[in-house]
C-alpha cells in the first residue's frame, strides 16, 4: 500500500508529506483548493511526462516521493530482483522524481536510477489511477483477458497452455533446425564425401610431420653427420691416441694415490665410470658410422610425403596434422548424422502433432469456459452498474480472434492465430444509454463516468486484482444522494482488499472514510500554497457538515454528519 506521499515545489505546494492509511482514504476540499495537485504527483510518480511549468514559481527543481510497502510473494518482488534493484527495507518501495526548471527529470527507484518506462511498468503493479486515461489499467484491452481469466478463475488452465505452447514452439524450432541442417548437409554431402576420402587415403598419423622433418634433416645432412661422427668416434676410441687412453693412465695413476690418500678411492672409481662411459660412446660411434648411408629412394619419399601433408594442411586451412585428424573425424561424424536426418525429423514431426492435438484441446476448452464466464461477468457487472447510478449502462465481453490462414489451430470453423493465452482475444465494451452502441472502455470521454466503471469492475474483480492501491478521482460526478451513498457503500466494500484514495465532494461518500483528508488553498503575504490535513472526529463532522450544506454550518448540519457517518459504519 502507498504509505506515504511527499511532494516538494510542485505546482502550488511548497513541502507536504501525507501520511496514508489502509482501507479508505478521502481527501475533500472546495472547487480549486488543489485536490488534483495530490493525483497529478502520483500520476508523475507513475510515469506520466513531466514539464517544467509543474515546478513551483521561483524553485530550481521540484522533487516527489512515494513510499510503498507490498507483500513479499507480490509480483512486483520478482521483478525488482530481476532489475537488481536492493531494497533497504524488506517489502518497501521507494519512487522518486525530480523535475528540474530546465524541463528534464530524473526518476529512481530504491535510489536506483530508472527511465520514465521502467518506473510506469513498475508502479502499474502498485498504484491504479482512475481519471486519467493513461493510468487506468483497465482502459487497456491487452489487459481485458486476463481480468477474465481471473474472474473465471482460469489462471491455473491458462499457465497450463502457455507452458504447453512453449514446447510447442520449442519442438518447431528444433525441427526447423534439423531440416536446414538436412538441406545443408545434402549440399554439402558430395564436398565431404570427397574431404573423406581424400583425408583416408592420405593415412594421417599424429605426430608424423615433425618426425619427418627431423629424418629429411639427416638426410640432407649425411656427409656432415658422417664426418661429426667420425670426429668423436676418433677422438674418444678409435684413434691414437685418444681420450679412452688418456682416462686409462689417468685411472692407473690415481689408483697408485689411492694407495696413500684415500681421498682418491672414490675418486678412481669415477674416473673409472668415465672412461667406461667415453668407450661407450665411441663404440656407438662406430656403430652409427657403419650404419649411416645415403638413400636417394628414402629422401625422395620424405619430401614427397611432407609436400602432400603441407598442401593438405593449406588446403584445409589448418595448422597441424593432428587438426586434420581431427577434422576428418567431424566430417565422419557429421556424415553419420546426415543417414539420421529423416529420422529425426519424422520423430519430431511426431511430437508436434501431439502438442498440436493437447494445445487445440486445451486452447478449445479455454473459449468455451470464457464464454460461459463472460455471460457471467456481463450480467453481474451490469447489477453493479445499477446500483452505483447508471441504471441504463449495459457492459459486454466482446470476443475476437485473429484469423491466419496458414495456422494449424481452429475455433469456429477458422484457421486462428494462437498466443501464450489461448486462441481468444477480448475487449471490454459499453453502452452507457438506452439506445446507444456498444463501444469499448477505451473510447469513453467522461472521467466521472469512467471512475464509477471501474469501481463496478473493481469491486466484482476485487479477489483477483494484485494491485494494492487505487486512486479515484471524479468519481461523483453527475451522482447524489442515495446513489452517492450506494457509490461509497461499494468503496468501502472495495477497500477491504485494496488501499483506497478518492477525491470527492460528495458528503454520502466521504461519511464512509476511514482516514479522512481535507485540501485548502491559503494566500500568505502574496504567496499562494496548498495545504493538506489529516482530520480527526471533529473536523471530519465539521468537513462533512460542510459538504452538506456550504460554509455556514449549523447545529442541525452538524447532527446531519454525525448521522450520515454512523449510517456509513452500519452499511459497511
Amino acid at each position: 500500500m502507498l504509505k506515504s506521499l511527499f511532494i516538494k515545489n510542485f505546482a502550488l505546494i511548497d513541502e507536504l508529506r501525507i501520511e496514508f492509511s489502509e482501507g479508505l482514504n478521502i481527501i475533500t476540499g472546495e472547487t480549486g483548493a488543489g485536490k488534483s495537485i495530490i493525483v497529478n504527483a502520483l500520476a508523475q510518480l507513475c510515469g506520466e511526462r513531466s514539464s517544467s511549468e509543474l515546478i513551483r514559481k521561483g524553485a530550481a527543481k521540484a522533487i516527489l516521493e512515494a513510499e510503498i510497502e507490498f507483500e513479499p510473494r507480490h509480483e512486483i518482488a520478482k521483478i525488482l530482483q530481476d532489475l537488481d534493484i536492493d531494497s533497504q527495507v524488506p517489502s518497501t518501495l521507494i519512487l522518486r522524481k525530480e523535475i528540474s526548471a530546465k524541463g528534464n527529470s530524473r526518476t529512481f527507484v530504491n535510489d536506483t536510477p530508472v527511465s520514465l518506462g521502467r518506473l510506469n511498468e513498475i508502479s502499474s503493479y502498485l498504484i491504479d489511477i482512475h481519471g486519467q486515461h493513461q493510468h487506468q489499467r483497465l482502459l487497456h484491452p491487452e489487459n481485458h483477458l486476463e481480468y477474465l481469466d481471473a474472474f473465471a478463475r482460469l489462471n491455473e488452465a491458462v499457465r497450463a497452455f502457455g507452458a504447453a505452447l512453449t514446447q510447442y514452439r520449442r519442438k518447431i524450432a528444433e525441427r526447423d533446425a534439423l531440416r536446414a541442417r538436412r538441406l545443408k548437409s545434402t549440399q554439402l554431402q558430395d564436398m565431404y564425401r570427397f574431404q573423406m576420402e581424400e583425408l583416408r587415403k592420405a593415412q594421417l598419423q599424429p605426430g608424423e610431420l615433425d618426425e619427418l622433418y627431423n629424418e629429411l634433416k639427416r638426410l640432407n645432412n649425411i656427409e656432415y653427420i658422417h664426418q661429426l661422427a667420425s670426429n668423436v668416434g676418433e677422438l674418444l676410441y678409435l684413434g691414437e691416441p685418444n681420450a679412452s687412453g688418456f682416462m686409462a693412465d689417468a685411472e692407473k695413476d690415481a689408483q697408485k694415490l689411492a694407495e696413500f690418500d684415500h681421498e682418491w678411492v672414490e675418486l678412481n672409481e669415477s674416473l673409472s665410470e668415465a672412461r667406461a662411459t667415453i668407450e661407450e660412446i665411441g663404440r656407438f660411434a662406430s656403430d652409427y658410422l657403419a650404419n649411416l648411408e645415403f638413400d636417394p629412394q628414402r629422401l625422395e619419399q620424405l619430401q614427397e610425403r611432407i609436400a602432400h601433408l603441407e598442401f593438405l594442411l593449406k588446403k584445409y586451412q589448418k595448422k597441424t596434422v593432428e587438426e586434420l585428424i581431427a577434422y576428418l573425424q567431424e566430417i565422419e561424424n557429421y556424415s553419420a548424422d546426415m543417414e539420421q536426418f529423416d529420422e529425426k525429423i519424422q520423430q519430431k514431426e511426431q511430437e508436434i502433432g501431439l502438442l498440436q492435438a493437447r494445445l487445440q484441446d486445451m486452447g478449445k476448452r479455454l473459449s468455451q469456459e470464457r464464454r460461459k464466464a463472460a455471460a457471467i461477468f456481463e450480467e453481474r457487472i451490469d447489477e453493479v452498474f445499477k446500483s452505483v447510478g447508471m441504471a441504463h449502462a449495459r457492459f459486454r465481453v466482446r470476443f475476437e480472434v485473429k484469423e491466419q490462414a496458414d495456422s494449424p489451430f481452429v475455433l469456429d470453423k477458422k484457421h486462428v492465430e494462437i498466443n501464450e493465452r489461448g486462441f481468444d482475444g477480448v475487449v471490454f465494451e459499453l453502452a452507457s444509454n438506452a439506445g446507444e452502441d456498444f463501444k469499448p472502455l477505451h473510447k469513453i470521454a467522461s472521467g466521472g463516468e469512467i471512475s464509477r466503471i471501474m469501481l463496478a469492475l473493481k469491486s466484482l474483480l476485487a479477489a483477483v486484482d494484485r494491485v494494492p492501491s487505487m486512486v479515484f478521482d471524479e468519481i461523483d460526478a453527475g451522482i447524489s444522494g442515495k446513489i452517492a451513498q450506494v457509490v461509497g457503500r461499494q468503496m468501502a466494500r472495495l477497500s477491504r482488499k485494496h488501499q483506497i484514495l478518492c477525491i470527492t465532494h460528495l458528503p454520502q461518500i466521504a461519511a464512509f472514510a476511514r482516514t479522512h483528508f481535507k485540501v485548502s488553498k491559503n494566500t500568505e503575504d502574496n504567496h499562494t500554497f496548498v495545504d493538506i490535513e489529516q482530520l480527526d472526529d471533529v473536523g471530519r463532522v465539521h468537513e462533512i457538515a460542510t459538504l452538506l450544506s456550504g460554509k455556514e454550518v449549523a447545529e442541525q448540519t452538524l447532527e446531519n454528519a454525525r448521522h450520515l457517518i454512523a449510517e456509513a459504519q452500519t452499511m459497511k
